[in-house]
């Protein structure tokens, strides 16, 4: 077993993505973690009760897990001569040694953390007026300044070149996106007579089959993905490539597919884009606190990597998704402070009266006014809630409660697909 959270028993004891078999040792700023095979360095860290990953580029913020999902910069690191690795979407090696970025100093104690002390006087774009005058300044001056700080991590250019080559394929139709509606697609493809080809960006088939909480019991999402892998298994006719991104559609449906080191240009008769939806973040001030994600993030901790996403949180929701993050947190061993309920009457359903059944409080018609953080924003403690009146204004904080984690569920937006 390694680190303070990971999960043993219960729920979400079988992680979906690690071998709880086999430990991993890597370095993580020059301290030594535990993790599993198929771990990425978040979850690694955020096993160990680490959740400081990187800082902000501008004010040098810190930074943590958001998305879990690759689809935000928070969890940029250094890798040896790689930069700009995402921590959520790397998987672990033995010996990997793994830096922060973009700091002056140390990920704990960056020098220039102080930059937001004068936020008020560098909106966006100040640059362009303040670096010009009087004329030559800039060459002069500014120049060697602002590039040594631009940038986020180092290019090492001794590092040897890899092999990349390329490969080309033909297909009936090809579905992008392996989740319940791909895979519904690529079936449906298979068994009129195409030959189907399903490209799927994460490890495993599946979507948000492999990690949300669909029902009050918590089993029609993994019941679902097994009956629905098992029947794209099943059939001759489809081709499935995991961990492989289709970034791009083009003139004549040809599709650029990256996997690994390999480019496959992929012709395709018919595409069908099932990518699913991004969910969005909450705003109130400091939302960007290590410690403050998403349900989902929190989500994909628990069911990919048995890890739990600390020990005391406030979940927000404007949904009754919500709902089953909270449920999911209790299942794996959080204490569920409060769920903070946007709606002013939610109705009720199943996993809400699941919820409330377990005794968790309900706030609803209140949101998060404002995260506390700890000395140096390294971490959440709290919040402060507000109720919205009835022209949707926040009155002033009005409640406090402690937590050491905050997920924010207010809703979905659809991803939008690679442009043509």
């Amino acid at each position: 077993m390694t680190g303070a959270n990971r999960i043993s028993v219960g729920s979400f004891a079988e992680a979906l993505l690690v071998d709880r078999e086999t430990s991993v040792s890597f370095e993580f700023e020059g301290r030594r973690y535990q993790g599993h095979a198929g771990d990425s360095i978040a979850s690694a860290l955020a096993a160990n009760d680490v959740w400081m990953l990187s800082r902000s580029f501008k004010y040098h913020r810190p930074r943590g897990v958001l998305t879990m999902s690759g689809q935000d910069a928070n969890t940029l690191v250094q890798l040896a001569g790689e930069p700009n690795v995402l921590a959520d979407r790397q998987t672990i090696s033995e010996g990997l040694k793994v830096t922060a970025q973009n700091v002056n100093g140390s990920l704990e104690d960056d020098n220039d953390a102080r930059m937001g002390h004068f936020a008020r006087f560098m909106p966006v774009g100040f640059y362009y007026k303040a670096f010009y005058k009087p004329k030559g300044i800039w060459e002069r001056f500014w120049e060697d300044k602002v590039r040594a700080k631009a940038g986020l991590g180092k290019v090492d250019p001794a590092v040897p070149h890899g092999y990349f080559d390329k490969a080309y394929g033909f297909y009936d139709l090809v579905v992008v996106g392996g989740g319940p509606a791909g895979m519904a697609a690529a079936l449906a493809g298979a068994r009129a007579g195409a030959e189907v080809l399903l490209v799927e960006e994460g490890a495993v088939l599946g979507g948000s089959l492999t990690y949300a909480r669909f029902d009050a019991e918590g089993r029609l999402g993994a019941e679902t993905r097994a009956r629905l892998v098992a029947g794209v298994e099943a059939e001759a006719g489809i081709e499935v490539m995991t961990s492989a991104l289709c970034n791009g559609w083009f003139a004549d449906n040809w599709l650029p597919v990256i996997r690994g080191n390999r480019l496959y240009k992929i012709r395709a008769r018919q595409l069908v884009l099932a990518t699913g939806s991004i969910e969005q973040p909450a705003q109130f001030r400091n939302n960007d606190l290590p410690g403050v994600m998403q349900g989902s993030a929190a989500q994909r901790l628990l069911r990919l990597y048995g890890v739990r996403p600390g020990r005391r949180a406030v979940v927000l929701t404007g949904n009754d998704e919500g709902y089953g993050v909270a449920l999911d947190l209790l299942d794996g061993g959080s204490e569920v402070a409060a769920v903070v309920d946007m709606r002013h009457a939610p109705e009720e359903t199943p996993r809400s009266a699941a919820l409330r059944a377990r005794g968790v409080a309900v706030r609803s018609g209140t949101c998060i006014n404002e995260a506390i953080p700890t000395r140096g924003n390294k971490h959440v403690t709290g919040v402060w809630l507000s109720r919205i009146e009835a022209d949707v204004r926040a009155q002033p904080g009005c409640e406090r409660i402690d937590c050491e984690h905050v997920f924010m569920s207010p809703g979905y937006t659809p991803t939008y697909p690679p442009a043509l």
